[in-house]
């Protein structure tokens, strides 16, 4: 140490670069008496600070510093001017010079003179950030350093209880889309910061990946963790406010308690990202908590998805076709059916439609599937076409087959080669996914009508607001849904609703079609509508193609 003190300044830079050219730290010396600084060369090269620090280190360190940890660091730096600590060892936050907040430990070891007083201080400044234990982008800790500090935490033994919650940026990569990763990452950036300043003190925040982070409770109750996610909830969607843009943020979260729901990292990270995908799969933006009840509907799903597959490889053989009837509405008679899919699970049982149809469309095997309901349809309707040349099928289409360009390549491929239509075969599509997609919707079906197709709107009226675009839509059939027929009677709204779309429809030229009809009382009032065709367990349940033909067919 003499020998740098007796040197001049000169000397002390040369020493500081050469050394520092064996060491991706930061070193300094301080000359404590006359506030003279040296640091290293590398420091200019990556932070954002200026040689100003030389004459007034305490300014220009500072200013590079994430504000919530300087009042500590220069609380730490009174102490060794005054002389009252020998030693400096901190961790805190900088900004770098691409505005990235990085970890750095600072330690260093304070001289004195023959009177006590504090004449240097030298040490080194390292980024422990490249130790991968903090996130570059927020400054929060990572997910290897949660794993660990939960870890830590669950060894204590069941003396320690608390919660862990895991929260998922709703819609992240629309922000990313839209306005770019840079933007995206000081979003990233800004919402960490507001979360902070909602967690209770002492409780500590962690990024884990993209777009996820997470937060321990010790000693947390479920009404505390829940009333935590509300002032979040109200907090950033109220402040979030991005370069002078306001940007909708909602945030999904799963939670679970700790020992209570597992006694390793593996198992309550897994079981705390299992209420996250919950809470995303019942409409986001809310906080589910992890129940074994959850999870096991949650490996019923994973169950189901796998057995789905697994029919699908083997060419749809645990699927049945049933049919209902359509009817018409004067004489009564069946003029047509819809081609209803069923799943028959050996593993299973009798598997709902509500349950499995949204598997399917998840995981895209709905474009096999759509393609064997089709072709089985089609050589249904050919075979009843047989008893009755005007009888129509009417069969479902997934948005999904539409989006993914899987059924107007199919359909075409069929056309050229039968070389003749479908005659009074009818695809089905739901309302709500018409209006959002109107001109996309409208092209594909212009195409499948100039190949002979006939077009309905299922559930009409249900989704939105649609009368606007009827006569823009290319549709042969509208299929009333069967919430407008519950309770009808003459002038009940449903019935004025249910009488003007019909007299609408069949001005411009289509056909109607009420479904849900289940009783006599419902028949009588709807038929004074005057609809076409009406569908619903009056008239018949979905049966098996054998069972269709037996009970309408063969009189």
């Amino acid at each position: 140490m003499s020998s740098i003190t007796k040197s001049d300044d000169l000397n002390v830079d040369i020493f500081f670069d050469l050394l520092s050219e064996s060491t991706d730290d930061y070193l300094f010396m301080w000359n404590i008496q006359s506030g003279i600084f040296h640091i290293s060369e590398n420091a200019f090269e990556d932070l954002n600070i200026s040689h100003s620090i030389r004459e007034n280190v305490v300014e220009v360190w500072s200013s590079i510093m994430v504000s919530e940890d300087i009042p500590l660091w220069l609380h730490d730096m009174q102490l060794i001017q005054e002389g009252k600590k020998e030693y400096h060892d901190m961790e805190y936050r900088v900004y770098n010079k691409e505005g990235q907040v990085i970890w750095v430990s600072c330690r260093g070891k304070v001289s004195k003179d023959q009177c006590n007083r504090p004449t240097y201080m030298v040490g080194r400044i390292s980024n422990i950030g490249k130790e991968n234990k903090f996130d570059n982008i927020t400054g929060l800790k990572n997910r290897k350093q949660f794993e660990k500090d939960l870890t830590t935490l669950l060894n204590l033994g069941d003396q320690k209880e608390g919660v862990i919650v895991v929260l998922d940026i709703d819609n992240f990569k629309n922000i990313n889309e839209r306005y770019g990763y840079a933007f995206g990452d000081r979003t990233l950036n800004l919402i960490s910061t507001q979360l902070l300043t909602v967690l209770p003190k002492g409780c500590q925040m962690y990024r884990l990946d993209g777009d996820e982070f997470a937060f321990l409770i010790e000693n947390g109750t479920e009404n505390l963790t829940q009333t935590i996610y509300e002032n979040i909830q109200l907090f950033v969607t109220n402040n979030f406010i991005m370069d002078h843009q306001r940007v909708y943020i909602s945030l999904s979260a799963g939670a679970c308690f700790y020992p209570k729901d597992g006694h390793n990292y593996q198992k309550l990270f897994r079981h705390a990202e299992n209420a996250v995908e919950i809470a995303k799969m019942n409409g986001k933006n809310q906080l589910v908590f992890f129940s074994k009840e959850m999870y096991q509907r949650k490996l019923k799903i994973i169950e189901l998805q796998e057995s789905l597959h697994n029919t699908v490889v083997n060419g749809c053989n645990e699927f049945e076709l049933y049919y209902q009837p359509q009817i018409d509405v004067q004489t009564k008679e069946v003029v047509g059916a819809e081609a209803l899919l069923r799943w028959h699970s050996p593993q299973h049982g009798e598997v709902s439609p509500i349950d499995f149809i949204p598997l399917l469309e998840e995981s895209q095997l709905i474009i096999q599937v759509g393609k064997w309901v089709f072709e089985e349809a089609v050589k249904q309707c050919e075979i009843w076409q047989k008893y009755n040349p005007d009888f129509m099928m009417s069969i479902n289409v997934s948005y999904i087959q539409l989006k993914e360009n899987a059924l107007l390549e199919y359909l075409k491929n069929e056309h050229n080669k039968n070389h003749s239509p479908i005659k009074n075969c009818i695809l089905e599509l739901t309302e709500n996914c018409w209006v959002p997609n109107l001109q996309f919707i409208n092209q594909e079906f212009k195409n499948i009508q100039k190949m002979g197709y006939g077009v309905a709107i299922d559930d009409f009226g249900t989704g939105y607001s649609s009368l606007s675009h009827l006569k823009e839509l290319p549709a042969n059939v509208i299929k009333i849904d069967r919430s407008f027929v519950q309770g009808i009677h003459e002038e009940s709204y449903e019935y004025i609703f249910l009488e003007y779309i019909v007299k609408l429809a069949h001005v411009i030229h289509l056909k109607v079609c009420v479904e849900g009809v289940e009783t006599e009382e419902e028949y009588q009032v709807v038929k004074k509508t005057d609809p076409d065709y009406i569908q619903g367990f009056l008239f018949g349940k979905p049966i098996p193609v054998l069972e269709f033909e037996e009970r309408y067919f063969h009189d």
